[in-house]
């Protein structure tokens, strides 16, 4: 597994993306990111940024993408009233194994606690770039 912040794909268009949840800790609600640079559609709606939020999302989540292109994804969390990333110690460990990227995130409140897990599936070809060095904006 590789330490990241966050994960950059490649995707071709009319991508369809599956994002399974597999573990949320339940003491700070948990949620995924993914942005990109052109409309995800889930269900009916098209947005370049997605949150699934690991309280209200289904288990598993589909999205199809509209165009070629990166597609940044990243962990948050909310702490209160406040949505937090990149915080502390967080990170995101990436298994990748050439179908399927495989995402433990931690929130960095200390523990070794899983605090999310999902599986991103893509049911075509997706690359994925070097390590990037700076979280998106």
């Amino acid at each position: 597994m590789t330490e990241r912040r966050f994960v950059v794909v490649g995707t071709a268009a009319e991508t369809t993306i599956t994002v399974t949840r597999t573990t949320a800790s339940t003491v700070r609600p948990q949620g995924l990111v993914l942005e990109a640079d052109h409309p995800l559609a889930v269900a009916d709606v098209q947005a370049e940024r997605v949150v699934l939020w690991a309280d209200t999302a289904p288990e598993e989540t589909t999205l199809l993408t509209t165009d070629a292109g990166e597609i940044r994804i990243w962990h948050v969390w909310k702490d209160g009233d406040l949505i937090q990333a990149w915080q502390s110690a967080s990170s995101i460990f990436v298994d990748d194994d050439g179908e399927d990227l495989e995402l433990v995130c931690h929130d960095g409140h200390g523990g070794d606690d899983i605090d999310l897990g999902v599986r991103i599936s893509f049911d075509r070809a997706w690359t994925q770039p070097d390590d990037a060095d700076d979280p998106p904006s």
